[in-house]
């Protein structure tokens, strides 16, 4: 069992192979070629979560909505999946130093009060 590395991952699937992979809140997956059948258990915690279910054909892509283990299984004929993980949140600026502000303000206040 695996997870979703850093870098978009592919793989190609047989005719009945399964993988397992963990994914994170918000990673894709696309299946590029073929048809690919999702399933995961039940998962139990403050809100139970039913198993879920759903085939991908190629062209389609699904978004992880949380947290999860999938088992990933090539239907019919070669799959070719692509996992891409989910984009890290942009951070905010960090604030200036307080003593940089106030340095700033007080130079401002001497020029307009030249």
């Amino acid at each position: 069992m695996t997870s979703c590395p850093p870098a978009p991952f592919s793989a190609s699937l047989a005719a009945g192979q399964t993988l397992t992979r963990a994914f994170a809140a918000g990673d894709e997956l696309f299946c590029a070629a073929g048809t690919l059948q999702l399933r995961s258990s039940a998962l139990a915690g403050i809100d139970a979560v039913p198993g879920l279910k759903l085939t991908l054909r190629a062209g389609q892509s699904w978004r992880a909505p949380m947290t999860l283990w999938l088992q990933l299984t090539a239907v019919d004929a070669a799959t070719r999946l692509r996992c891409t993980p989910a984009a890290a949140p942009e951070q905010a600026a960090p604030a200036a130093d307080w003593r940089a502000r106030a340095s700033a303000l007080f130079r401002s206040w001497r020029t307009l009060g030249a």
